[in-house]
């Protein structure tokens, strides 16, 4: 259903150290698990589907935290989180928390269990301190699970014109079931996920710390800087990767943010000798596809992913919108360093061939976030929506309009379903902790002005895009020139994140295209 940010009682307190001026990392021992607050309790790795050799270097756990923190003695649920121990014999004493996105996705599954055994950038980061990755209350592996199985009959419904792209019928189906077990709603926002940010630092032993968000893992870190006053440890850095405006509605502005990097594609493509030769016009030849899917929808093949049973659906403009955004956010074919393979596909569609889309569509008939969690934390932030997509981005393509209007009523649907408690609007506070902002030029949904916009309420902030390169520019692949640029301009700013990091190797980087 709706657009996903990219596809995360009593303990122990440690006295907080002073943060040395220079901002410099200090290296030491990192906290022995033994030493862990009362908060803790050891599971095996396996719970969490933890890759063995990850395992290896690694403590597993559920951190019992209040279900609101404004409430220490109520009701409290549990954070599943890995701490997985630096590679140094010298780690720097301050780790870096790692978030995922979604909301709803979640940071253990998706980067402890994926892309740490096989990105290079956490690779390198992991040698120089702990990596920390808290699975976001309502997320997977924390308890409760706020996943909806409802919306996977939903999306396969709507997928064969049996059902309204916006009802919301199942949420209030999902919802139901959720109260009878006594979960709140309302606890499920990005203020309780910020203090539990903070929660899980001061019960592990560390004093101060460095986080890293990426896509809704840059709303929770901005959170995270408001709130970095307000707690025992210490926020030392911040680096937000694929960025959310928090004053914005990102499911309205879906056709402003595709547009926007559409037309950095097409120039691109324009750009490169082999690309505009091989793929002339791409730019029209995209907007006639989705006019004439429009007036005449097509049959397609979907493959339904858990029972691998097919049926045949109508892609019109906008299912070919949606499938087409999947391969902005991550433009690698086959996730190497090949380039993308957009204009490839935009130009096998002019000539009729569709087959390179049913894929991404069918994946997205049965997603496996925590989609509860999704609409209450959207829900909850709502008074701090100020502004509208055309006040902060340029005209999109008037085709591509009708997805953000679709995508915000379903949004706005579900939230009259769940009723959550409505928080204050969103307040820039603390601007003075450094922050590294990174952008990637084909992002279709936290495009590059977001990142920009974000930047200028903070006192240090570096802001860079990366040419070629989609929705989290820390997860480019390994061999891609990003990757290699990415790993150097993170690794200098933690090194010392009061100092601009050296960046001079994005004058190396250009896009890719998989031309054939």
């Amino acid at each position: 259903m709706n657009r996903r940010l990219t596809h995360f009682c009593s303990f122990t307190l440690l006295t907080v150290a002073v943060v040395a001026s220079s901002g410099s990392a200090v290296n030491g021992a990192t906290p022995n698990r033994a030493k862990f607050g009362a908060a803790w309790k050891t599971v095996d790795c396996k719970t969490f589907d933890v890759p063995a050799a990850i395992a290896a270097q690694s403590d597993c756990g559920y951190i019992t935290v209040p279900e609101q923190h404004a409430q220490p003695q109520g009701r409290t649920i549990q954070l599943a989180v890995v701490r997985t121990r630096s590679t140094s014999k010298t780690p720097a004493a301050d780790p870096l928390f790692v978030e995922q996105g979604g909301p709803g996705g979640s940071s253990i599954h998706d980067i402890a269990d994926g892309a740490l055994p096989t990105f290079p950038e956490l690779q390198a980061l992991l040698k120089s301190r702990d990596l920390i990755f808290v699975e976001e209350r309502g997320t997977r592996y924390s308890k409760p699970f706020l996943f909806c199985p409802e919306l996977n009959a939903h999306n396969i419904a709507v997928a064969q014109g049996q059902q309204n792209y916006t009802d919301p019928s199942w949420i209030k189906v999902c919802n139901d079931r959720f109260k009878a077990q006594g979960i709140n709603p309302s606890a499920f926002n990005t203020r309780e996920n910020a203090a539990d940010v903070y929660f899980v630092a001061e019960t592990l032993g560390y004093p101060q710390f460095n986080y890293y968000g990426v896509s809704y893992g840059t709303l929770l870190g901005q959170y995270v800087i408001a709130q970095a006053d307000k707690h025992k440890a210490k926020l030392r850095s911040v680096i937000l990767d694929g960025v959310v405006r928090p004053d914005v509605d990102f499911n309205l502005a879906s056709g402003h943010t595709m547009s926007y990097a559409l037309r950095n594609l097409f120039h691109a493509c324009a750009q490169d000798q082999q690309c505009s030769s091989a793929y002339p016009n791409l730019e029209q030849k995209f907007l006639a596809i989705i006019d004439q899917l429009n007036q005449k929808p097509i049959p397609l093949t979907l493959t339904i992913p858990s029972s691998q049973k097919t049926f045949v659906t109508q892609l019109d403009g906008n299912a070919f919108i949606i499938g087409l955004e999947a391969y902005l956010a991550r433009p690698y074919s086959g996730e190497s360093a090949r380039g993308t393979s957009i204009p490839k596909f935009i130009q096998a569609a002019s000539q009729g061939n569709f087959d390179w889309i049913a894929g991404k569509l069918s994946e997205n008939l049965e997603p496996t976030e925590a989609r509860e969690m999704y609409h209450t934390v959207l829900c909850a932030r709502a008074k701090s929506i100020q502004v509208t997509p055309s006040q902060v981005l340029p005209p999109p393509y008037p085709q591509l309009i009708p997805v953000g209007i679709r995508e915000a009523e379903a949004v706005t649907k579900a939230c009259d379903v769940l009723q959550v408690e409505l928080k204050p609007p969103f307040v820039y506070e603390n601007p003075e902790i450094p922050t590294l902002v990174l952008n990637g030029a084909y992002d279709p949904v936290t495009p590059q002005p977001y990142g920009e916009a974000v930047a200028r309420n903070l006192k240090t902030a570096y802001v860079y895009t990366f040419p070629g390169v989609g929705h989290g520019a820390l997860f480019a692949p390994k061999g891609m020139p990003a990757a290699a640029c990415v790993t150097q301009i993170a690794t200098d700013f933690l090194a010392n994140p009061k100092q601009a990091p050296d960046s001079s190797c994005l004058t190396q980087i250009k896009p890719l295209f998989v031309v054939e």
